[in-house]
């Protein structure tokens, strides 16, 4: 019962510590103003800061989840007047360097702006961007200013970044007053600070008090008899065994703490990361999960990537509108005198509640629909399906139509049984009611009040004269 209250007050102790750590980051992000006062709050640089980050584990995951989910989103090239071989020739130079566009987009998101460097060469096909060379190795380097300018710092001095067609640069919500943009690393240093300390203090832990200590306890009238047992005793821990006298005492002891606050401390780590970069903290690393949780987070992957794919298409577009103007001038003309454009294709999702609604107008038969709702509601190409004329679609009539067929058919070409003089006169007024209803409300109100009475009179004789016979059938057997 001693170990049960001591098991609880620790794992109450653990719950304080990851609390108290919780509370101290929140407060010291609330604090700061902005990038620049938070790492002079944390005595770092920006470079520092980002080499800092780029370098964790776990923010590698995250990027990696955002990097596979931007190059999975289709996208297309579009202008007015431009040819199918400027359009497969831009394309594939696109195609080729979009994961290098991806990794700018994501130094831009760290960083808070970031910087590629076209290399052109001639081609056959004119000139064409042979690299996208990332200067996220020396960032600090390159200074941006509030009129969207960017200076490079080097050893012969500042010099202007042509960025039109020489240089990519990306800014995420960059402002007059902190022009190089907003800093995701500046928030995720302390978090990734922490998972990096958290693991030195758990080896140290494991190093020390994972192992259990062996304690003896002997009755040694001299240090020779005590050395004797130490050297038997060291040989007994090695493996194998010891033998002791009877008032001797070998005990082993060992530390009850499980080093859960360690991995609580990751975990709180883990979320801090994941909820700057993802907008959430992925199920593997909550407490409890379910599979609920899990397909709320597939639901909106999209959305949470909307900022990444923003980012992207400006890269995207600023690629090729530096290849348009590149070889309008020196190298083979593309002719597209309104531009070429990038654009990422919506994923069209079928509206199941509308799905249903549009069947029951269907099953009417009165609504026919269009190749072009095939191609803009459902995403269907044009190439991709025919429309049947619904003339010629289906040989088989409506249900009620069918069956007023069918009865006059019988009724043209076989007597009625009684069966069918008694039933014909009630189906023939319902039928009649249906074909003049305009809708089911209208039939149904008109068929609450529909007298089917006609054609009782035969159905009680029928039913005196099945009796009579019976009776005498049997009066006959009784005579007998």
């Amino acid at each position: 019962m001693f170990g049960l209250f001591q098991g609880k007050k620790r794992q109450a102790a653990v719950k304080h510590l990851t609390a108290a750590t919780e509370d101290a980051l929140s407060n010291m992000f609330a604090d700061m103003t902005g990038n620049d006062t938070l790492l002079a709050r944390l005595g770092v640089g920006r470079q520092h800061a980002f080499d800092a980050v780029y370098a964790d584990d776990e923010v590698a995951a995250c990027t990696e989840d955002l990097r596979a989910a931007m190059l999975a989103k289709p996208w297309r090239l579009y202008g007015d007047g431009l040819s199918e071989e400027d359009k497969a020739r831009l394309w594939k130079m696109l195609r080729k360097y979009m994961d290098a566009l991806a990794e700018t987009v994501i130094d831009a998101r760290l960083n808070g702006y970031s910087v590629a460097r076209y290399v052109y060469a001639q081609g056959d096909d004119g000139i064409r961007i042979a690299n996208v060379s990332s200067k996220r190795g020396e960032l600090e380097r390159f200074v941006p200013y509030r009129d969207g300018s960017l200076m490079y710092r080097g050893t012969a001095g500042e010099e202007v970044c042509d960025t039109n067609v020489m240089y990519l640069f990306m800014t995420h919500r960059a402002t007059s007053t902190n022009p190089a943009g907003e800093m995701a690393a500046a928030r995720l240093y302390a978090p990734v600070a922490l998972r990096s300390k958290g693991f030195v203090f758990a080896a140290q832990f494991i190093t020390r008090y994972a192992q259990p200590y062996m304690v003896a306890k002997i009755n040694a009238g001299t240090d020779e008899e005590h050395r004797g047992f130490m050297r038997r005793f060291i040989d007994f821990l090695g493996g194998g065994a010891v033998s002791i006298e009877r008032e001797d005492d070998v005990k082993m002891l060992q530390n009850t703490a499980d080093g859960q606050a360690f991995k609580r401390l990751e975990n709180l780590a883990n979320a801090r990361i994941q909820k700057t970069l993802l907008g959430k903290v992925k199920t593997s690393d909550l407490e409890t999960g379910s599979r609920a949780a899990q397909e709320t987070e597939e639901n909106n992957r999209a959305e949470r990537i909307g900022a990444y794919l923003a980012l992207l298409s400006r890269a995207a577009q600023h690629f090729i509108d530096a290849l348009v103007m590149v070889n309008n001038a020196y190298g083979k003309p593309i002719n597209a005198p309104k531009g070429v454009w990038f654009e990422f294709e919506d994923e069209i999702k079928v509206d199941k509640t509308r799905a249903e609604r549009d069947k029951m107008y269907m099953d009417t038969g009165q609504l026919v629909l269009t190749k072009t709702y095939y191609r803009d509601i459902l995403g269907f190409e044009p190439e991709h399906f025919e429309l049947r004329d619904p003339k010629t679609s289906s040989e088989k009539p409506a249900p009620a139509k069918f069956s007023l067929r069918l009865s006059d058919g019988l009724a043209h070409n076989a007597p009625d049984t009684a069966e069918q003089a008694i039933a014909r006169p009630k189906m023939d007024a319902v039928l009649g009611l249906l074909e003049s209803c305009k809708d089911y409300a209208e039939f149904e109100a008109k068929l609450s009040e529909l007298d089917l009475g006609k054609g009782d009179n035969l159905l009680i004789q029928r039913l005196v004269s099945d009796g009579l016979s019976a009776w005498a059938d049997g009066a006959g057997d009784g005579r007998d």
